[in-house]
């Protein structure tokens, strides 16, 4: 009985250290895309809202390929597995237990008008949920509060998140809005709008999703976010459909990057 117990130790140890090769393997070659000229964001980074001149139009609201984006700074971080919220789904959970993916972001502001634009690598174009194919999609959450607000969807009613979700299939954006698991609620104010665009590679693996969202500055409800406060917590998540990725399987920022508005709270934008 001890040399079998020290045998499944052993090939235990064996497995653990091989998952943590081939997590290794994955993530350096997630991230050896990176681009010198891209700034890696990690949780707790701030990044600063460009600006839009007035005198620069898009083509059209949302474009996700106007040549304004190749003017704008371009910033990278690293999504991790959001953590199982339930313990009757964690077995679904464990196969990408040590998957990333590197989300590319950018965020402006015209005088009257936020904007964020999205891309992320995806070799499939997944646009249907059947019974068993599941939809591309992208979320922005901000923190109606500070910090201390759960990157969870929010800490109970009294720290909310405004949640911005895009989905492959209606190429469209809900506004929703969220205090806790299990919360998330479809806004009456449905002011946000947004694009898309798959762009395909030769190869597979560099084929990508490019969405854009936006919203005009002003908030027009109490559970949509202010964007009158210098710092708002913002954060992402993904759905990539071809690893079954839907409702709480999903890569996420774990804990919050610090958005500033430059506003300076006097002058109203």
């Amino acid at each position: 009985m001890r040399n079998h117990a020290m045998k499944l130790g052993h090939f235990m140890k064996g497995s653990l250290t091989l998952a943590l090769v081939l997590a290794s393997a994955g993530a350096l070659a997630e991230r050896s895309e990176q681009n010198p000229n891209i700034l890696e964001i990690k949780p707790g980074d701030t990044v600063k809202v460009s600006t839009i001149p007035d005198t620069i139009f898009l083509r059209s609201q949302n474009d996700p390929d106007d040549l304004i984006w190749s003017r704008l700074p371009v910033y990278s971080t690293y999504l991790l597995p959001a953590p199982p919220v339930h313990q009757s789904v964690k077995l679904r959970f464990d196969d990408g237990a040590t998957r990333g993916k590197h989300i590319y972001f950018q965020v402006a502001r015209s005088s009257d008008r936020f904007y964020v634009r999205l891309r992320w690598k995806d070799a499939t174009e997944d646009r249907a949920t059947t019974v068993d194919h599941f939809r591309d999609g992208v979320a922005v959450q901000y923190a109606l509060n500070d910090t201390d607000t759960s990157y969870m969807m929010g800490s109970g009613p009294e720290q909310p998140v405004n949640i911005w979700y895009w989905l492959a299939d209606q190429n469209r954006v809900e506004n929703l809005a969220a205090g806790g698991y299990g919360s998330t609620t479809t806004l009456t104010e449905q002011t946000v709008s947004g694009d898309s665009a798959y762009v395909t590679n030769q190869v597979p693996q560099h084929s990508s999703w490019q969405v854009v969202m936006s919203r005009p500055l002003a908030a027009k409800g109490e559970f949509e976010v202010d964007f009158e406060r210098a710092i708002v917590p913002m954060g992402f998540a993904v759905w990539q459909g071809s690893d079954e990725e839907r409702n709480g399987n999903k890569r996420v920022t774990h804990t919050w990057i610090l958005l500033d508005t430059g506003y300076d709270g006097t002058t109203k934008k």
